[in-house]
């Protein structure tokens, strides 16, 4: 009864606050459209390739320029945007301000020079010349169309047949991964962490109106105080969770993945955050501290979570033939790779089951040191 009186006092304090409610439930949903309108309208990454060609008149050059101008998706998307170029000067510039990923040159004469290996079968084609940062990585993925579908037109040309063939073969799920589809699981994490704030201000609305003294007087324990609180930022939680996933809906996203296995994750994610910003709270003493103070921690999940670009991924330890990651000290890092395995892989609870489990005991761990915490700075 003393939980479930808690609970509905903390409840309709979250709703007398709507402002921030609402606030951290359309936070992500902004970002998955501002996602959309940068990432969603292609279906697949295209790539800027500087020309510059010096053998304008030459047949073999415009249907070389023609097999790259071909490098096209299922859905006859093209992989390649060729932008002709005047002189080096500006294919290199384009390179340095990275309006391109790759600058070709075909030389002069290099029509002649295919022309006279086919009737000859001696000497050598003339060279085309590559620019790119080797630093940016769409440089190398450029470079690979272009070099693969170039040995091939070369091949069929010529007559040269490379004795030699690779078998490529498709990880997880038979179906088309949008670059934007690949963000949405980290928008769906974005939105849990949000939650940061709402469960934060719970706590220190009872600290900076003193009220907490009397909470302490009463028969309500520290363990169910916390309780109360973290099922109510878990509702919160869950809606801003579903929230986001609709905007990722109405803007073309499909995923057969459990909804099921989703709302578990979500749930247990939801307590991970709860959890730190227990921790948090007890270095905090007012609503300013968390607005300040209090984004530090924010931005550390957020940041080590992948939320914000994708980290290099340190492997510590194997547990149980899993890898351990350094940032997996942060449930909400697991969570995202959690979640890109069922919406984008369709992955079932025999892929995930021990990723959930990390982040259940995990988020327990964090839950006892918060409310160890915070009985010991406030005698509660």
């Amino acid at each position: 009864m003393k939980l479930l009186a808690n609970f509905t006092k903390t409840f309709k304090e979250n709703i007398r606050d709507w402002k921030i409610i609402i606030l951290v439930i359309v936070f992500a949903p902004f970002f998955v459209y501002l996602m959309n309108m940068y990432l969603g309208n292609s279906g697949t990454t295209v790539y800027h390739i500087a020309l510059l060609n010096h053998d304008k008149e030459g047949i073999f050059a415009k249907e070389l320029i023609h097999e790259w101008k071909e490098i096209k998706t299922e859905e006859n998307a093209s992989i390649l945007n060729l932008i002709p170029v005047s002189n080096s000067e500006a294919g290199k510039k384009m390179i340095i301000d990275r309006t391109a990923d790759l600058f070709i040159t075909i030389p002069a004469g290099f029509s002649t020079s295919f022309k006279h290996y086919t009737q000859s079968k001696k000497g050598m084609l003339s060279s085309l010349t590559s620019y790119g940062d080797p630093k940016n990585i769409r440089t190398m993925m450029a470079a690979s169309f272009i070099d693969y579908t170039t040995y091939n037109f070369i091949g069929f040309r010529t007559g040269i047949q490379i004795p030699f063939n690779i078998q490529f073969e498709t990880a997880g799920i038979q179906k088309k991964i949008r670059d934007f589809d690949l963000y949405v699981p980290t928008m769906l994490v974005l939105a849990i962490i949000m939650m940061l704030f709402t469960a934060g201000a719970s706590i220190i609305r009872e600290v900076e109106k003193e009220t907490i003294t009397r909470l302490s007087l009463s028969k309500l324990s520290s363990f169910e105080f916390m309780t109360a609180i973290s099922l109510n930022q878990i509702l919160i939680g869950i809606a801003s969770l579903v929230l986001t996933l609709l905007a990722a809906y109405t803007v073309g996203f499909k995923t057969e993945g459990s909804i099921a296995l989703l709302l578990l994750t979500g749930v247990i994610t939801c307590f991970s955050v709860v959890s730190i910003s227990i921790i948090t709270t007890c270095f905090i003493r007012s609503m300013f501290g968390l607005l300040t103070i209090g984004c530090f921690p924010f931005f550390l999940l957020m940041f080590f979570s992948d939320c914000f670009m994708p980290l290099p991924k340190i492997n510590l330890v194997n547990l149980f033939g899993n890898p351990f990651f350094l940032n997996d000290i942060l449930p909400t890092a697991t969570a995202v790779r959690v979640f890109n395995k069922i919406l984008n892989y369709d992955s079932d609870i025999g892929d995930i089951g021990f990723e959930l489990i990390w982040m259940a005991v995990l988020s327990g761990i964090y839950f006892v040191a918060g409310v160890l915490l915070f009985r010991r700075k406030y005698k509660y």
